[in-house]
């Protein structure tokens, strides 16, 4: 798997504006690919930090490599170029790929001046057009006041409450199920991504008709405390659950995966394959691993669970992503505690969402692991 000294065409990104973090993850596994040409990958994990962890693949970083991923990491937004440099430098503790280099550090220096000059650049242009005096600095310190909002977020926006209880004994703890209007997400966004080499701009497309068994806003989703463990509700037309690929992913602001899962008859499943605590004609719950505060990231920094990202999973091989999907998160600020419900296997349960649509499922005593 090393690098060794073979000539190859390795991609590169042309200067511009700071990507998005789906963008971000895009591009970085299409230079990943590129790098790793014919060789054998062990496994795709969609965190492209990891994948490129799990599969070895720094070991092809050489000079000309790292030269070229520089120009990528000069588009990605800073937590994403933070992770990076932290896989490329072998992390903190133990630098297992070696310690950067005089010249790697003033490069690292470089790229932390242009993303600032990037910034500084958007700012300006901003301020050109907007109004000037008194106007202006009312509009700068509500800006102010509006980004020191976010960064003082409250830890645990997502309320789940004691988890990690006995599974057995925190199943039948609760009364009937009662959807949280505030966490009720429509699964309405689609996203069709050709595969390919062309810049991202000119894969973005549209989904091609029959790309999903239902269409963008026929399911949605919730989220439960049950039987000691953070649990997504989908709900959506008859007998969907038999016909959908169905994911779920627990994230950090920055988007970082903190539990990933999987259930229905997927093409590719992603994470690891869901837990099934109910499921009927017009619903199904699977559980989700929701760590507890701020927890140390594997590729370095640290996150804590910021909300819940649920897709309908497309398959067409043409397409490198194609999913309907949405996001279940709480305003800053704010802070919404996730309804809890007792039932025991057999029980059928009703899901009210309001406006004439309700999912209906039956316990499968199967509890979280």
């Amino acid at each position: 798997m090393r690098a060794g000294t073979a000539q190859r065409a390795l991609p590169t990104a042309a200067a511009g504006d700071v990507w998005s973090y789906e963008e971000s993850d895009i591009r970085a596994h299409e230079f990943l690919a590129a790098v790793a040409g014919n060789r054998d990958v062990y496994e795709y994990v969609e965190d492209p930090v990891e994948h490129a962890r799990v599969n070895s693949l720094m070991l092809l970083f050489n000079e000309d490599v790292a030269e070229a991923f520089e120009t990528f990491l000069a588009r990605m937004p800073q937590p994403r170029v933070e992770a990076w440099r932290e896989l490329i430098s072998g992390g903190v503790s133990s630098e297992v790929f070696g310690p950067l280099t005089l010249q790697e550090q003033l490069d690292e220096r470089q790229v932390a001046l242009y993303l600032q000059a990037a910034r500084n650049r958007r700012i300006v242009s901003t301020l050109v057009t907007a109004v000037v005096g008194v106007a202006l600095v009312l509009l700068a310190v509500a800006g102010w006041n509006e980004l020191i909002a976010q960064d003082d977020r409250s830890d645990g926006s997502l309320d789940f409450g004691v988890l990690g209880e006995a599974s057995n004994e925190a199943a039948l703890i609760g009364g009937p199920p009662v959807v949280e209007a505030s966490l009720i997400a429509n699964l309405s966004e689609t996203v069709a991504v050709l595969a390919g080499d062309a810049p991202f701009s000119q894969r973005d497309v549209d989904a091609p008709p029959g790309s999903f068994p239902y269409p963008a806003g026929s399911l949605s989703a919730t989220l439960f405390q049950y039987a000691g463990s953070g649990h997504v509700l989908f709900t959506g037309p008859s007998g969907f659950a038999d016909n959908s690929c169905l994911r779920a992913s627990v994230v950090t602001g920055d988007l970082r995966p903190l539990d990933v899962v999987t259930t229905g008859p997927c093409a590719a499943p992603v994470g690891r394959a869901a837990t099934v605590g109910c499921i009927g004609p017009t619903a199904v719950l699977v559980d989700l691993k929701v760590p507890t505060g701020v927890v140390e990231l594997p590729e370095g920094g640290s996150g804590s669970a910021d909300s819940v990202r649920v897709k309908l999973v497309g398959h067409d091989e043409r397409y490198e992503a194609l999913f309907i999907g949405a996001a279940i998160g709480v305003s800053a600020g704010d802070e919404v505690v996730v309804p809890r419900f007792g039932a025991a296997p057999g029980d059928e349960l009703t899901f009210n969402f309001g406006a004439g649509q309700v999912g209906v499922c039956t316990v499968t005593g199967d509890l979280p692991r």
